[in-house]
């Protein structure tokens, strides 16, 4: 298993939580089908679902931080905005040949979630 969920990474919000626990099913998806070796056509079914799935969840976390009033919102859109325009870039890049998939580019989403779950998501946790 490439990513795993473990109890520090909790918002203390069972939803988003849960929804934590999927982004990082489909990243650890996404991470297996470059190991594996899986076709083109395979791999940008899963990260466009990555990147779906990233959209939707960035949206519910940003609604609970405006119902909570979180202080930082605007500084926290800019940082889901980052991530997401670095996963429509590597699809761009796979679609076009121009990216070979590889344990670098999982690294990087990999690094990016956990630091961010971490750091900025568990800010509003308090």
């Amino acid at each position: 298993m490439f990513i795993e969920w473990t109890p520090d990474l909790s918002v203390k919000n069972e939803t988003i939580d849960k929804q934590h626990q999927q982004w990082i099913k489909l990243l650890d998806d996404f991470y297996e089908g470059i190991r594996l070796g899986k076709s083109k056509e395979v791999l940008e079914q899963l990260i466009l679902g990555m990147l779906d799935y990233t959209r939707y969840h960035f949206k519910e976390e940003e609604q609970h931080m405006k119902k909570i009033g979180f202080r930082d919102l605007e500084k926290h859109k800019a940082l889901h905005a980052e991530y997401i325009q670095k996963i429509e870039d590597y699809h761009e890049r796979l679609m076009n040949g121009r990216l070979i998939l590889s344990l670098e580019v999982t690294a990087y989403l990999k690094t990016w979630l956990i630091n961010h779950i971490k750091g900025a998501d568990q800010r509003y946790a308090e």
